[in-house]
């Protein structure tokens, strides 16, 4: 099948040829103790209560609205948005569906379809990375959001993405053109900025670094290999020089001293109550440009 590039790919899933890439990874990552944690802890910060209606934009393939399902039982009820048709059609098709309260919807995060104040809680998590003007996305959310609720948004900077190397120049190469793909790469330190732009009062900030620590994962969650070759073909380093630098982070891997890092932030905003309000009307990608995300 045809090897796709997660950092781009996420925008438009639908018309990628190997969507099964997208599941994978999204499940993969699902499954890493890192994200597990800060899942977890979203949903505590979120203050889900029973009889709440949540809203999860660029759900994926459910997860996160499966678990925020379980915690507003009963009486409550989680509603998932995705660009990606298939996306949702995953996400229907799982077992938990039947089970819980839950609704999955194909959307555009910047254009929701839901009147002002039809949530108590918003959640996007690493969907803002894969979007041009998140601003207006994040008006959208703030918009749904009913007075006195909370968004919380989960996301990357890949400004913090490091790689332990002996070869310095070749892994700033590999690191910036991975990071330069994405549409939104410094979206994770913007957070708090854009939050309060929205209007939204009380940001609090939670930072949180994940560390990789075998190649083969890292590979996976992060197209190592995929981007050697781009900075290859772009002769931002030469054919010598990516195959000593895969050749490397395999055996740093085998002694256990490879190491990918990225810090990411969780921030959390609350809606006035009568207060200025930023409402706007907007229009998205994956989650809505399109997503959710690698990384």
């Amino acid at each position: 099948m045809e090897k796709e590039y997660l950092a781009t790919g996420f925008r438009d899933v639908d018309g990628a040829q190997n969507q099964d890439a997208y599941f994978d990874c999204l499940t993969l990552l699902d499954s890493l103790p890192y994200y597990r944690k800060y899942k977890s802890r979203s949903y505590d910060l979120l203050e889900l209560r029973p009889g709440q209606t949540v809203l999860e934009a660029g759900c994926g393939l459910g997860d996160d609205a499966f678990r925020m399902a379980e915690r507003v039982m009963p009486g409550g009820k989680v509603i998932g948005v995705d660009a990606s048709a298939a996306m949702i059609h995953k996400a229907r098709s799982r077992d938990l569906a039947a089970r819980l309260p839950v609704e999955f919807l194909v959307g555009d995060i910047k254009a929701l379809p839901f009147a002002n104040h039809s949530f108590a809680r918003c959640r996007v998590d690493r969907v803002l990375q894969h979007i041009r003007e998140p601003q207006r996305a994040i008006a959208e959310l703030v918009r749904v959001l009913e007075p006195g609720g909370l968004l919380l948004a989960y996301d990357n900077d890949w400004g913090t993405f490091a790689i332990a190397s002996d070869e310095t120049e070749t892994t700033r190469a590999i690191e910036r053109r991975w990071r330069g793909s994405f549409a939104n790469n410094g979206i994770g330190r913007d957070l708090p900025d854009y939050f309060r732009a929205a209007g939204l009062a009380d940001a609090a900030i939670h930072p949180g670094t994940s560390v990789i620590t075998d190649f083969e994962t890292a590979d996976k969650v992060y197209n190592l290999r995929a981007t050697v070759q781009k900075a290859v073909e772009e002769n931002l380093i030469s054919a010598s020089q990516g195959r000593a630098w895969i050749d490397e982070q395999i055996e740093r891997s085998t002694k256990g001293s490879f190491s990918a890092s990225l810090t990411a932030y969780t921030v959390v905003g609350k809606k006035r109550r009568g207060g200025a309000q930023t409402s706007g009307n907007c229009s998205s990608p994956s989650a809505v440009t399109r997503p959710r995300n690698a990384g």
